[in-house]
């Protein structure tokens, strides 16, 4: 703090002396004829009363009539010889206008006599003696006036800084709970805000990160083990038909762990922002049926009939390719549990847009509602391993919902099932 409080100092105090400096300069350039017409002014007076007297005198006589006069006047009063100035052409002319040349910063006046070579000085007394001890101590006051607004001034910026500070050092190392509360008076309390958020993301990507570690090395195991099973069949199996049938199962496994990793991909780079959403305006209707048309021979193999029950939208914006995975995924997990049909809409809401997918399935129950969005979560009822997936597809929409400015949600639909309302904001 002693130090940060010094540096302010020496910058405020040379800030001031600068200032002062300039201001002083500055004005007296400005205002120095002003100035130089009012003190002419005010010793006009005496001067005009002393040339009167010493005129008809001789240079002796002027002398001593000077020599009495002084301890009359509060005025240095002394003779001059003109020849002895270095006059200027200016002061020459006033001179012979009879008017008082002003010099020495307006504590010096001359006067012409009798348009002589002899002058008469006029000079201001000197300062008291103790004029630049106030002086001094008066600027001595100032400064330490200043120093002592300044350090009550610098004090809770410092104490709040330095709370940031041990904020950030706890939170490098390894607490990740570790956030900064600061008074609303403080002025740098958005920055403790800016800092809060920031730690509560990385916290977040950390969190994120771990689950998803855990959860792909346990997903993995699964589709390895049967391949390492597989293998071991073939190796040991002599009949070429069923060496065919193992080979086709271990393509099978091969096709889940590729789908897995794409989606895992996929997921992470929109989960950490590496991918950058660049929107475009496309025609809705043609994009929402060549979507539904991708998915219409799963929804056949499975016996679902699938329809678009509504598009009251022209155009959208929005990123063709991940938003199409978004309703893809949409639309197979409606196709996997529904039991004979599943429709999908899509509509302008305010000032956005709604992608809804609704299915004629077992529903998803309240509890679990949020849960399905979280990546590799499952349900234990109906919703289970067992229909297949990797518990990606959802939390894939969820972050392209996100990453359009919008969210997505599951009710339950008219026909008892469950119904998704994904939605996104139309850009500004």
């Amino acid at each position: 703090m002693l130090r940060l409080f010094l540096g302010l100092y020496v910058v405020l105090a040379m800030g001031f002396a600068g200032a002062i400096t300039a201001v002083d300069h500055i004005f007296t350039a400005i205002l120095k004829d002003p100035l130089e017409d009012y003190n002419r002014d005010a010793v006009r007076g005496p001067a005009y009363s002393l040339v009167e007297q010493l005129r008809p005198l001789d240079s002796a006589e002027r002398e001593r009539q000077l020599q009495a006069l002084q301890p009359h006047y509060g005025l240095q009063l002394l003779l001059l010889d003109a020849g002895a100035l270095d006059l200027s052409d200016r002061e020459q002319a006033l001179l012979a206008s009879n008017q008082l040349v002003v010099r020495e910063d307006f504590t010096q006046f001359i006067a012409s006599i009798d348009q002589g070579p002899q002058l008469l000085s006029i000079r201001l007394p000197e300062e008291p003696s103790l004029t630049r001890f106030y002086t001094i101590a008066a600027y001595v006051s100032l400064g330490t006036m200043v120093g002592l607004v300044l350090f009550f001034w610098v004090r809770p910026h410092w104490r709040d800084l330095e709370r940031l500070r041990l904020a950030a050092e706890r939170f490098g190392d390894n607490d990740l709970s570790a956030r900064l509360h600061l008074s609303r008076r403080s002025n740098i309390r958005e920055l403790a805000e800016h800092f809060n958020r920031m730690a509560s993301r990385i916290e977040g990507l950390i969190a994120n990160q771990r689950e998803l570690t855990n959860a792909v090395s346990h997903e993995l195991r699964t589709p390895i083990a049967r391949l390492s099973f597989e293998l071991d069949q073939l190796r040991q199996q002599p009949d070429p038909k069923q060496n065919r049938e193992l080979i086709a199962d271990m393509y099978a496994d091969l096709g889940e762990l590729e789908e897995m990793v794409s989606e895992l991909l996929t997921y992470a780079s929109l989960e950490r922002g590496a991918t950058v959403i660049h929107r475009e305006d496309i025609q809705a209707r043609n994009w929402l049926d060549s979507v539904v048309g991708s998915v219409a021979l799963e929804a056949d193999a499975a016996g679902v009939q699938i329809a678009i029950q509504a598009c009251e939208v022209e155009h959208i914006s929005i990123e063709p390719r991940f938003m199409a995975r978004a309703l893809i995924n949409l639309l197979r997990n409606a196709i996997r549990y529904a039991e004979r049909r599943v429709e999908v809409s899509l509509r302008q809401v305010g000032q956005g847009y709604e992608v809804q997918v609704n299915d004629d399935g077992p529903g998803v129950p309240v509890e679990g509602r949020k849960k399905i969005f979280e990546p590799f979560s499952r349900l234990d009822a109906s919703r289970d391993r067992r229909t297949g997936g990797f518990g990606l597809g959802l939390a894939l929409v969820r972050r392209v919902s996100q990453s359009h400015g919008g969210q997505v949600e599951v009710t339950d639909s008219q026909w008892g099932g469950a119904s998704f309302r994904m939605t996104w904001a139309r850009p500004e």
